[in-house]
């Protein structure tokens, strides 16, 4: 086997574990803003661990539309009737309704 082909197959196996090598943003697990309301929400910090505690469950509709607001989707969303856990963001804070 050529030396030019031996280099071209091990680069297409190295590929796909460059993905593996990527330090991604650290999320500090000691640190949790909760809240029940966007006006508690606004005072969390962008890349904070976040818990949205339902005031009642009930609704399905509202841990969705949480983390629609509110969770980072580069980051695992946790959620059920009872409330959301994910990675806070702001950026779209200009869209929840006052």
């Amino acid at each position: 086997m050529k030396i030019s082909t031996k280099l071209t197959l091990a680069a297409l196996l190295a590929l796909p574990l460059t993905g593996c090598l990527q330090q991604g943003s650290e999320v500090d697990q000691a640190m949790l803003c909760t809240y029940t309301t966007d006006a508690e929400a606004k005072l969390c910090k962008a890349g904070q661990m976040s818990w949205f505690k339902a005031a009642r469950a009930g609704n399905p509709q509202l841990p969705l539309s949480v983390a629609a607001a509110y969770c980072d989707f580069n980051h695992p969303v946790m959620y059920n009737e009872a409330g959301v856990i994910c990675v806070f963001t702001d950026k779209r804070l200009n869209l929840v309704k006052q």
